[in-house]
C-alpha cells in the first residue's frame, strides 16, 4: 500500500521522540512510581485524543489518528522528562557500552525478530487470502491481545523490578517467580477463554453481524493467547538471570518452529492457520518450562502443576458461558448473561476453593 508512506515516515517521529525518555521511563519503573506514570498517561490521552477527534471532524481523515498518536507520544514524553531530573551527559564510556551491549544487543535482536514474527501472519493472509480475511484476523486477534498481552505488560512492569532485587537469592527469586505465574494465569486465562466463550455475542454486539467471521476465528486464537502470560513471565525470568543469550536462542528455535507451521497451514485455509498459532503456542511453552525449569530445579510437570487449578476451573467456566451464549443467540441480553454466567462460576469456584490466589490479589489491592 504505497499510500502509506507519508504516514509511516510522519509516525517514525514517534520513535525518535520516546528515545528521549526511555531512561526516564526505566527509572520510574525501578522506583514503582506507577502513580505518575498513569496520571501522565491519562493527560496524554485526553489532550491527544481532543487534538485527534477535532481535527477528523474538520476533515483530515486518516491524519487525524496520526495527529493523535504524535500528541500523545509528546506529551507523555515532556511529562516524564519534566518528573525525573536525570539528564543525559556528554560523555562516552567504552566501559558502559561493553557492559550493555553485551546484555541489550541479544534482547533487541529478540524483540525484533518477535516483531517480525508477530506481523508475519497478516502479512502472508493479506497475501494469500482475501483483504477481508485480514480484516476478520486482525479484529479476532486484536480482542485476544487486550485480553493477554495488557494485563500481561502491567504485571511484568509490576513484578519485575521486584524480582530484580532478590535475582542473588535463588529462593526468594524462586518463590517470587512461582507466585507471579500463578497469579498471571489466575487472573488471564478466564480473561482469554471468556473472550473466546461469547465472541459471537461479542463480536455482534461490538461490530455487527457483517464482522461475525472474525468470532469463529477469536474463539479459536484465544486457546493460544491464553498462554501468552506464561510464556512472557518464563523470559521475564531469563532476563532477571542476566541471561539475554538463552532468551535469544529460545525466541530463534520458537520462532524457526512458528514459521514452519505456519507454511503448513497456509494451503489449509484461515482457520488451520488459527489453529496452527494454538499448537505453536503449546510448544513454545513446552520449550520456555524446560529451561526455566533447569534454573528453578523444577519439571515441567511441576510448573504446570501451579496453575492446574486455575485451569481446571477456567474450563468448566468457558463451558458454562459458550452453552449460554449459544443458547440465547448473539445480541447483547445474550452477551451480559453469558458474562455474567462465567463471572459466576469462576469467582464462586475460586472462593469456595479457597484459591490462594485470591488473597494475594486482595494483598495486592491493599
Amino acid at each position: 500500500m504505497p499510500q502509506l508512506c507519508s504516514i509511516l515516515r510522519v509516525t517514525s517521529l514517534c520513535i525518535v521522540i520516546s528515545s528521549f525518555v526511555g531512561v526516564h521511563g526505566t527509572l520510574l519503573t525501578i522506583e514503582m512510581d506507577f502513580k505518575a506514570m498513569t496520571k501522565f498517561k491519562i493527560l496524554a490521552l485526553i489532550i491527544s485524543g481532543i487534538v485527534g477527534v477535532c481535527m477528523a471532524y474538520m476533515g483530515f481523515e486518516v491524519w487525524a489518528l496520526v495527529a493523535q498518536m504524535l500528541t500523545f507520544t509528546f506529551i507523555g514524553s515532556v511529562c516524564l522528562w519534566y518528573k525525573v531530573r536525570w539528564r543525559p551527559s556528554f560523555v562516552f564510556s567504552r566501559e558502559s557500552l561493553r557492559e550493555f551491549f553485551g546484555f541489550g544487543s541479544k534482547l533487541l535482536a529478540s524483540s525484533l525478530l518477535d516483531t517480525i514474527y508477530n506481523n508475519i501472519y497478516s502479512i502472508v493472509i493479506g497475501k494469500v487470502y482475501k483483504a477481508s480475511d485480514l480484516a476478520f484476523y486482525n479484529r479476532g486477534s486484536a480482542i485476544t491481545q487486550i485480553t493477554s498481552s495488557l494485563p500481561t505488560g502491567i504485571l511484568q512492569s509490576v513484578t519485575y523490578p521486584t524480582l530484580c532485587k532478590l535475582q542473588d537469592n535463588d529462593e526468594a527469586l524462586k518463590n517470587g517467580y512461582r507466585r507471579t505465574l500463578k497469579l498471571a494465569a489466575f487472573v488471564i486465562f478466564p480473561l482469554c477463554l471468556g473472550a473466546g466463550a461469547v465472541a459471537y455475542p461479542l463480536i455482534n454486539v461490538m461490530f455487527t453481524k457483517t464482522w461475525i467471521y472474525a468470532a469463529t476465528l477469536l474463539s479459536i486464537l484465544a486457546f493460544g493467547r491464553m498462554w501468552y502470560p506464561i510464556h512472557a513471565i518464563n523470559l521475564n525470568y531469563l532476563i532477571v538471570k542476566g541471561r539475554s543469550d538463552l532468551f535469544l536462542r529460545l525466541e530463534v528455535i520458537k520462532k524457526i518452529q512458528g514459521v514452519i507451521i505456519m507454511c503448513a497451514t497456509v494451503p489449509l485455509g484461515l482457520e488451520a492457520m488459527c489453529w496452527g498459532l494454538v499448537v505453536s503456542s503449546l510448544i513454545s511453552l513446552i520449550w520456555n518450562t524446560y529451561y526455566i525449569g533447569k534454573f528453578l530445579g523444577m519439571t515441567i510437570i511441576t510448573q504446570l502443576r501451579d496453575f492446574l487449578p486455575t485451569l481446571v476451573l477456567c474450563g468448566i467456566m468457558y463451558a458454562g458461558a459458550r452453552i449460554v451464549a449459544s443458547y440465547m443467540g448473539n445480541d447483547i441480553v445474550s452477551l451480559v448473561c453469558a458474562v455474567c454466567t462465567g463471572a459466576i462460576i469462576y469467582i464462586g469456584g475460586a472462593l469456595i476453593f479457597k484459591f490462594p490466589e485470591v488473597t494475594e490479589l486482595k494483598n495486592i489491592r491493599k
